[in-house]
């Protein structure tokens, strides 16, 4: 027989009525009471009725999730990090894929929004292109953004600490002797132009001249990193580092490289952005800049969660994750130590 409020009650002794509020995100629980409850619900597999709940509180108990690329491991784990506190607590995910394309975002905004509780996105627009946007909060839509910010936009956001990322990677390069560090520099999402930022605010700090010539706009992909990489192959100006805005571009970056018969990182060092799940096991294992993506998949699903739900504080609150450096063999720190 499926498991009820009222064995949930029993196992904890406590009352059907306190594990109900519990589960129902009630503010008069405790946030260690419901942690128990909702933990010792999940372990009895204990799965809400919602149907009734829906008839009840006039909600769906589904949560809208778009993100720019579901086979990406980042955007993944953010949605693994968002299904891990919104399940427990009885709510479901619908996830959508854009492509990187902002016509497919839109699309797929006004498809979800009249059929979920509320929306957590990871937008493609560029920060200032925010008209869309900018209506369906003032149609009081229930939004949290992750990942990537939009100028203007007054709902929740997580993201990371994207100058920050910019400046520990480039830095690290400078600190190991480098004076021509590339830059790939990503789309023209917000994070591309913040981490811009921490890479031209970390050659100001070390007194490096800022060089046009050593920075390529090109896409998040593996593919935008490899061409942006040949084209400074063809033009014979190769940088001696190179900072790529996500891993993605940085391993596109490694493969021009070696497939141009040069070493990484004796020839050539690259530090990416992102911690890819596979960073570690690339024949060069890659230095990048870490944040936790789960993490910020749990602080949405937390914040949209309590904004359905009418808590107050949340509309305007800002949850940044911070970013560190992770070493490994493509920046060649290891063979300054030797040498």
């Amino acid at each position: 027989m499926p498991t009820t409020l009222a064995d949930i009650a029993r196992a904890l002794g406590v009352s059907k009525m306190t594990v109900s509020r519990a589960i129902n995100n009630h503010p008069e629980i405790s946030p260690e009471t419901r942690a128990r409850i909702l933990d010792t619900a999940q372990r009895m597999n204990y799965r809400p009725n919602q149907f009734a709940r829906a008839l009840t509180t006039n909600r769906s108990y589904l949560l809208g999730v778009v993100v720019p690329d579901l086979m990406h491991s980042y955007f993944a784990e953010i949605c693994r990090g968002i299904e891990t506190i919104a399940k427990p607590l009885g709510y479901q995910n619908l996830i959508c894929s854009t492509d990187e394309d902002t016509a497919n975002e839109e699309s797929e905004v006004e498809a979800l929004l009249p059929r979920t509780d509320g929306l957590i996105l990871a937008s493609s627009a560029s920060p200032s292109e925010t008209k869309f946007y900018r209506r369906i909060i003032r149609e009081r839509a229930k939004m949290v953004l992750i990942d990537r910010q939009l100028e203007g936009i007054k709902c929740p956001t997580v993201t990371t600490d994207d100058v920050k990322v910019g400046e520990l990677a480039t830095e690290h390069l400078l600190h190991l002797g480098h004076r021509r560090v590339g830059h790939l520099q990503g789309t023209v999402a917000s994070t591309a132009a913040l981490r811009f930022q921490g890479y031209k605010k970390a050659l100001a700090k070390s007194r490096v001249p800022f060089d046009a010539e050593l920075v390529r706009e090109c896409g998040f992909s593996e593919s935008d990193g490899y061409r942006a990489t040949r084209e400074w192959l063809r033009n014979g100006d190769l940088p001696s580092a190179i900072f790529a805005a996500n891993d993605p571009a940085a391993i596109g970056a490694m493969s021009a490289i070696t497939e141009a018969g040069l070493r990484i990182p004796e020839d050539i060092a690259i530090v990416g952005g992102g911690n890819i799940h596979y960073g570690d096991m690339l024949r060069v294992p890659l230095t990048t800049v870490a944040w936790s993506t789960s993490e910020m998949g749990q602080a949405a699903a937390r914040l949209l969660i309590d904004l359905v739900e009418g808590k107050r504080g949340t509309r305007e609150q800002q949850i940044i994750v911070e970013p560190e450096l992770v070493v490994r063999a493509s920046c060649g720190a290891k063979l300054a130590a030797a040498v």
